[in-house]
């Protein structure tokens, strides 16, 4: 688990800090008063719904209960930039809680900045942002004792109305994903392109079958990477050239004997045992605003099919290592880092890292 948490709002007493997606959802909490007869205001407790990774990590603090809506949002909107997935900048101009427990909260537009008002004109990306930052509002708010819908406005425009029930994991879960697709008819130069690959520990044996796939192009990725050239996925004569003379990879991490050791910079996994980095993986991890934490670490928990609570989206293949942020599968693992702080495996690679990582292994980050 990372080190050196910060609290919210220096003036707030921070009580708990509680991570990964089941304890989410915990029940409301109750209002309290003072007990010393000092006539002190009455306060009420609110979870302020940090995140971490693709998860919420959220913590208790104490509000006054005459503005206790307007405060717990404040708090969100004072969360550190790595802790949280609403932009900074972002002002609340107003709370309001019907008598029927509905909460509209009016903020500033840089709630949505750049992402287009319609829904149908956002990209997956742009789906994926507003889907984490409303429920983040959504999940403080309805830990306040009166309640029970929250609707989100930014700039005047309705973004959302939902309760936690509409992010709810569903009763029965996806299919793991496979493999990918193969782009062409099998050739002998291909082969020869996977050989060296998997000499280097780029590609496993299985996936030298002459067929140029995604697994393949992630391999290439993941050398062109290491090797410092650009990260298109085509093996063209500068890629081929280097490939001739390269060496496999060498971790800078050595002990213990079984370890993975994640380079964010160059998007690779090394899977290293005794020493020896026995595969070498492209991933992607956190992007701008949402670094993947550098340090050392431990798989503590695992999911075939781990159900992301701010996203409403499944994680296949998740083994977490510091709080909410995991190695996990993703469909679209590209040249740079794009992730919310967790670490994208590509579908055929997946199952490999899962099985690999397990728990109590370390897992070393370096920039």
């Amino acid at each position: 688990m990372s080190s050196g948490k910060l609290t919210l709002i220096p003036a707030f007493i921070c009580l708990c800090v509680l991570a990964g997606c089941g304890s989410s959802s915990d029940e409301q909490l109750p209002s309290s008063a003072s007990s010393d007869g000092s006539g002190a205001e009455m306060t009420e407790q609110v979870r302020v719904f940090a995140t971490e990774g693709e998860q919420f990590d959220p913590v208790e603090h104490e509000v006054p209960a005459h503005e206790a809506p307007l405060a717990a949002t404040r708090a969100l909107l004072n969360a550190p930039a790595d802790r949280t997935f609403i932009p900074k900048g972002t002002t609340v101009k107003d709370v309001r809680v019907t008598g029927d427990g509905e909460a509209t909260v009016k903020l500033s537009d840089e709630f949505l900045g750049d992402i287009p008002p319609n829904p149908a004109a956002r990209n997956r990306r742009e789906k994926e942002a507003v889907e984490g930052r409303v429920a983040q509002v959504t999940y403080t708010l309805t830990s306040l004792g009166n309640v029970q819908k929250v609707r989100v406005q930014s700039g005047g425009i309705t973004v959302a109305s939902k309760d936690r029930a509409d992010f709810a994991e569903p009763k029965r879960k996806p299919q793991l994903p496979g493999r990918g697709e193969s782009t062409g008819p099998r050739s002998t130069g291909t082969r020869v392109l996977q050989q060296q690959l998997a000499d280097l520990g780029y590609l496993p044996q299985s996936g030298v079958d002459g067929e140029l796939g995604y697994q393949t192009e992630q391999a290439v990725m993941a050398f062109q990477s290491w090797e410092g050239l650009d990260r298109d996925g085509v093996a063209g004569p500068l890629t081929r050239a280097s490939l001739a003379k390269a060496k496999r990879p060498r971790p800078s991490a050595r002990r213990p004997n079984r370890l993975m050791e994640v380079r964010v910079g160059k998007g690779v996994l090394l899977l290293v045992r005794n020493g020896r980095a026995v595969r070498t993986i492209h991933i992607s991890a956190g992007g701008p605003g949402n670094e993947t934490p550098t340090g050392r670490f431990e798989v503590f928990r695992k999911e075939l099919q781990s159900w992301s609570v701010p996203f409403s989206t499944w994680l296949p293949y998740a083994s977490y290592f510091n709080n909410g942020i995991a190695f996990h599968e993703y469909p679209d693992v590209p040249p740079y880092p794009a992730s919310h702080g967790c670490v994208r495996v590509p579908a055929p690679e997946a199952p490999l890292v899962y099985r690999f990582a397990r728990m109590g292994t370390t897992v070393v980050v370096r920039s």
